[in-house]
């Protein structure tokens, strides 16, 4: 007998919401004994992950069967769809700073100092560690994974990435994390959760260096300069994409 719908969106429902209340009652104890402020942010962050980390892994490895296989072999496949959602995820931000959204967002920019207001070396262990270690657990490798056995790939696509842009609280953060969603569920459908992981410490690193190095200060020149570089990374992205699908994914369809 099939799980009725109810069933299926509380499936979905209840493991976002024990992250959630794992990693919130977490913070809310680390600012009892230290008060949060945006210098220690990031590391009140890296204990409450480590903390849910037990919670999620718990549903993960309930789904471990019917989840996406890694292929080992497929090095070059995983290294594509990673470069390929950096890339991506450089082109949106290259895209809101086109316009005001971010300086017109006070939750985005109150998140943004908090996540940018400590030293590199743990916003790194944070945001690009383990961060992306948690929530591909979580949204890919449960909420997209249940989708797609509910409503099939593109639905689980989809819905997931929304799921996902909707989590971050912020209209900046909805659009950006929506958009790497896609990719993200396209990454491990196509290469595996570890593609995905990867993929998403990449993009994670890309954002930190951009922040808090002048790693990026050639492509923000002039506006003429920022566009042509923009352009050239959404190329990027497109090409090794259409790249795995047509030349990778799309001949071994039955096997992946």
């Amino acid at each position: 007998m099939k799980p009725s719908k109810l069933v299926r969106i509380w499936e979905i429902v209840y493991p976002i919401g024990m992250y959630f209340v794992v990693m919130n009652v977490v913070m809310f104890l680390c600012n009892m004994v230290v008060e949060t402020t945006n210098q220690n942010y990031v590391f009140q962050q890296m204990i409450a992950t480590v903390v849910t980390f037990p919670f999620v892994y718990s549903f993960y490895r309930k789904d471990a069967r019917g989840a996406v296989q890694d292929r080992k072999k497929d090095i070059l496949l995983t290294a594509l769809l990673a470069v390929g959602t950096m890339a991506a995820g450089m082109v949106v931000n290259n895209l809101f700073a086109f316009t005001t959204m971010k300086e017109q967002s006070q939750s985005y920019q109150e998140l943004s100092n908090a996540f940018y207001g400590s030293t590199l070396l743990p916003e790194i262990l944070a945001t690009c560690i383990l961060t992306p270690v948690l929530e591909e657990l979580l949204y890919r490798g449960i909420v997209y994974q249940r989708l797609r056995e509910w409503l099939g790939i593109w639905p689980a696509v989809v819905i997931s990435a929304l799921i996902f842009g909707g989590m971050h609280m912020n209209l900046v953060q909805f659009l950006y994390a929506g958009c790497l969603g896609l990719l993200l569920a396209l990454c491990v459908q196509w290469g595996g959760l570890k593609c995905a992981v990867l993929a998403h410490m990449l993009t994670n690193l890309i954002s930190v260096l951009r922040s808090e190095t002048g790693i990026f200060c050639f492509m923000e020149g002039s506006m003429l300069r920022k566009v042509e570089f923009t352009i050239l990374l959404a190329v990027i992205s497109l090409v090794l994409f259409l790249y795995v699908f047509f030349c990778m994914v799309k001949p071994e369809t039955g096997k992946r």
